[in-house]
């Protein structure tokens, strides 16, 4: 008996992502609606997910429901002229596996761009949305960078964490970027005690415009990030191609075109997250 209520009660929540995403377009109040199906296969997991974004005059509302949690979310930016930009945003998670908060700052001004994100959940992530990374408990993160020339620039970024298990660790990473013709990064860091070297290159592949960033992390830490811009059209339309793989053995891949989006993943069990995205009232 609870298995079937169990059962009807996803179906039934399948029917309200259905139902909710096409009231919004319908009334006209969402700019963008993103349908989604993750699975996973260990452990066997079918999940039907929801994403829109409403304009709420200078800031815009986000909202993001699967089926054991609901995300509301709310940012904007302050232009400061020829001074820079300003950018913040805060969202919070409820689900079954407990609750979430987050927010973020970013800008720009003159040489200098940095970002700051605090966030905590009671659970861990992927509970609250599928897709974040897995760790749960407190999360802090700063991002700097600082343009020495404009071919020199300098970056800096810290990172602080407190697992659910009251575990901390922390993270630094300092580079050095020089653009030529491509842009070469070199850099050193260290995640939780491990050290590691940064080699970094981004550049145009050919007349189209087709741009390949690379980054690799290797020591006692082996990352390597890859991402692939290239032209479809004259629309300005992207096929978007990124790469991750790192040791201990964990690797994804996503494809992204014409509004649609695939992730795949491992992370000692394979998942797949398929979306499409709707625009509405000339946004893209």
């Amino acid at each position: 008996m609870i298995q079937m209520g169990f059962h009807q009660y996803r179906r039934f929540l399948r029917f309200v992502l259905i139902a909710l995403g096409l009231q919004l377009s319908a009334l006209g109040l969402a700019q963008s609606l993103t349908f989604g199906l993750y699975g996973r296969l260990s452990p066997d997991t079918l999940i039907p997910t929801l994403e829109a974004t409403l304009p709420l005059g200078v800031f815009d509302l986000e909202a993001r429901l699967q089926r054991d949690a609901l995300g509301l979310g709310l940012g904007s930016a302050l232009e400061l002229s020829a001074l820079g930009r300003l950018s913040y945003g805060v969202r919070a998670s409820l689900g079954f596996a407990g609750w979430g908060v987050e927010g973020r700052m970013s800008g720009t001004f003159g040489p200098v761009a940095a970002s700051l994100e605090a966030g905590y959940s009671s659970a861990l992530r992927p509970q609250l949305w599928v897709g974040d990374e897995a760790e749960g408990g407190l999360k802090l993160g700063f991002w700097g960078r600082y343009r020495l020339s404009p071919r020199e620039t300098l970056g800096l970024g810290l990172g602080f964490k407190r697992n659910l298990a009251d575990l901390a660790s922390g993270s630094g990473e300092l580079s050095y970027a020089l653009r030529q013709e491509q842009t070469y990064t070199f850099g050193l860091g260290v995640d939780d005690s491990r050290l590691y070297a940064l080699l970094g290159w981004r550049g145009e592949l050919d007349e189209a415009g087709t741009l390949l960033e690379a980054t690799l992390r290797a020591g006692q830490l082996w990352r390597l990030e890859a991402a692939l811009t290239a032209p479809l059209d004259e629309e300005l339309n992207n096929l978007k191609l990124r790469l991750t793989v790192a040791y201990p053995w964990a690797a994804t891949l996503g494809l992204e075109a014409y509004r649609f989006r695939a992730d795949a993943s491992y992370d000692g069990g394979f998942s797949l997250w398929l979306r499409y995205t709707l625009s509405f009232g000339g946004h893209e």
